[in-house]
């Protein structure tokens, strides 16, 4: 899960087009990851079926023999590694890396039988530069990369190419500057597109995230809300739990008596005080493992992937200790002394085949929570959840 979006981590460096902060990025480059290696795939054999194809003028301006064959060679050469780059989004499905390393090789392959072309065919000059001006804007648009690795790619090669052009001295001298001129303005067009077309991706990025957190978070303490738990999160660690065989466990617990604290202390007191209980939650769970949510008013629930009773039980017991010695600062008051109850169950999917519903799990859980007021409150109930049949049965025992 990304930072939220009101985080620094969001901004985005300017001149690389990308998010500061790492984990950000590395989050927007797996959500367009789908996208990235279709755009690839498309755009690589496209290209390579063309450069293969160019093969017939190569015959036609040099006749059949050893220089067309080296020209043809290097043509296969860029097939190949468009196919490979292709195969390679296939054979590693989750890294964006290697679309990247995939992409950049192959753009630098491509370049280089062009540069081939240019030293066997020089009396072509002309349509040369207008093949390295449509090539530079494949590598800046075309071919999905990084901003970083694309520009040099697309600086370099039309820099040795203007070396060539220069060196075989078949231009006069105003042909050859309107000739850079003319790539200079290719190259820098097709740069801002590419700058222009990161930046977009990820402004529309930004925007979805602020959308999404807004949908899935409560506004005043952060956590995620009730909707998220029941349309997203508890099925996806309830499936992932059963698959792998592991525990799964959830913790319901309240601010006992927080009715009292609206009426000491008013209402914008209150809500501090469940900032701070859902901070010292927050805290005390594992970030990006576990998942806090507002369950309803000053109830919040913690689901615990891979944790057992004993370990929920636990964790437990030291929040709601450190809730008793924390405090609220509430100008002019510290409100202390403040206590929650808690209710606790578990599954262990190595012991439980048996489908059951979401809720069944929560229910047990909310049971324990008010078999946890009703005796006294400021404790924790526990049972372990052994499935369908049994969820109602362990309740009723708790609370008796």
């Amino acid at each position: 899960m990304p930072p939220l979006v009101n985080d620094a981590a969001y901004n985005i460096r300017r001149l690389r087009a990308e998010f500061s902060d790492r984990t950000v990025e590395s989050h927007f480059n797996r959500h367009q990851l789908p996208r990235t290696q279709a755009q690839v795939r498309l755009a690589l054999l496209f290209c390579a079926t063309f450069y293969v194809a160019f093969a017939i003028t190569d015959i036609m301006a040099l006749g059949p023999g050893n220089d067309a064959l080296i020209l043809f060679l290097g043509r296969v050469a860029v097939a190949v590694s468009a196919l490979i780059s292709c195969l390679m989004t296939y054979w590693y499905p989750h890294s964006v890396r290697r679309i990247w390393l995939g992409a950049s090789i192959t753009e630098i392959i491509g370049m280089a039988a062009f540069m081939l072309v240019v030293i066997y065919r020089p009396t072509e000059t002309p349509w040369h530069a207008m093949a390295m001006s449509i090539m530079a804007l494949v590598v800046y648009i075309y071919i999905p990369n990084r901003v970083a690795y694309a520009v040099p790619i697309g600086v370099i090669s039309t820099s040795v190419f203007v070396g060539i052009v220069i060196y075989q001295g078949r231009l006069s001298g105003t042909e050859q500057l309107t000739m850079i001129m003319l790539l200079v303005l290719s190259n820098g067009f097709g740069c801002m597109a590419a700058h222009r077309y990161a930046l977009i991706r990820r402004e529309e990025f930004r925007v979805q995230s602020f959308l999404k957190n807004l949908s899935e978070r409560d506004p005043l303490t952060g956590c995620h809300n009730r909707r998220y738990l029941q349309q997203e999160l508890l099925n996806m660690e309830l499936s992932r739990a059963r698959r792998f065989k592991l525990s799964l466990a959830v913790v319901i617990c309240d601010i006992d008596h927080f009715k009292s604290v609206n009426d000491t202390y008013g209402h914008p007191a209150g809500d501090a005080v469940l900032i701070t209980f859902a901070n010292l939650l927050r805290s005390m769970t594992r970030e990006s493992v576990d998942s806090v949510i507002r369950y309803g008013g000053e109830e919040f629930l913690i689901v615990l992937p891979e944790t057992d009773l004993t370990g929920a039980v636990q964790l437990a017991e030291r929040m709601r200790t450190a809730l008793i010695s924390s405090g609220t600062e509430v100008a002019p008051d510290t409100i202390v002394g403040v206590t929650a109850s808690f209710g606790v169950t578990a599954v262990d999917f190595a012991l439980v085949e048996q489908r059951f519903a979401q809720e069944l799990l929560v229910d047990t859980a909310d049971r324990l929570l008010y078999a946890a007021k009703s005796s006294g409150r400021n404790n924790v109930k526990s049972v372990e959840f052994f499935g369908r049949d049994s969820a109602t049965l362990h309740a009723r025992r708790a609370a008796a």
